[in-house]
């Protein structure tokens, strides 16, 4: 997902405008995390209004809009910021250096699981509209699928190099199924007020599912992968020409 940087946010040139920069950032976090903590604490559904977030990060209107165009740029920034926060959860979870592929699987969809439980608003706000450098047909959830599935292609392609194993196509395809399925699964999930499975069961079998497509890619490239040994360790094995 693209985030160039706003026209609010890009300097113009000249000493005081250099000086007042890191000053204006400083207000545009401000009022971004003002606006996420106003949709944690709201109601399903509801918008925030601006007079809502001038009054809680105590600036007045102008000031607001000389740091973000409008509304929409307010929105999609924020949309960004919720994203990059999100993807940090996510890429600490996918340390491939730290367990095995089981380990790796259920901590990784537990990440998801566990942030999409505990900021319904935050997600339901990411599927309302686009972030920035988004279409306006797009919304944030969507490209935020789309930029952890290509983040994850490229962690397996490089994991895959390594054994000597280059199929492009299919790993884009199955990285991106992963992802979809489970960001679908844990959103019917988190909107059931009575869920059959709890959280626990919720990640096992998500991640069985995800282990079930893995292995299915790697037998039909004659790969036998162990789920339970740490991967660092498979991927030396499988390195090794056999004899």
């Amino acid at each position: 997902m693209p985030v160039p940087s706003s026209p609010a946010s890009t300097p113009v040139g000249g000493g005081r405008q250099a000086r007042w920069q890191p000053h204006n950032d400083q207000r545009r976090e401000r009022i971004v995390a003002t606006l996420i903590e106003l949709l944690e604490e709201g109601p399903a559904g509801a918008e925030v209004a601006m007079q809502s977030i001038t009054e809680r990060a105590g600036l007045s209107k102008s000031v607001v809009y000389r740091q973000f165009s409008g509304r929409d740029e307010l929105d999609r920034r924020t949309r960004t910021t919720i994203c990059e926060q999100f993807t940090d959860t996510l890429d600490t979870a996918l340390d491939v250096t730290d367990g095995s592929i089981h380990h790796i699987l259920h901590r990784s969809i537990g990440a998801v699981v566990d942030w999409i439980d505990r900021h319904p608003r935050l997600h339901e706000f990411l599927r309302r509209g686009p972030a920035v450098g988004d279409p306006d047909e797009t919304n944030a959830m969507s490209s935020l699928q789309t930029s952890i599935a290509a983040r994850t292609r490229r962690l397996v392609s490089g994991l895959a190099g390594v054994i000597g194993v280059v199929d492009e196509p299919v790993v884009d395809t199955m990285t991106f199924a992963i992802v979809s399925m489970t960001e679908a699964t844990v959103t019917r999930w988190a909107h059931d007020p009575t869920p059959a499975l709890d959280r626990d069961r919720l990640v096992a079998e998500l991640a069985n599912y995800a282990w079930s497509v893995l292995d299915g890619v790697a037998r039909a490239h004659r790969l036998a992968l162990d789920p339970d040994q740490p991967l660092l360790a498979l991927l030396e094995r499988l390195a090794v020409p056999d004899p």
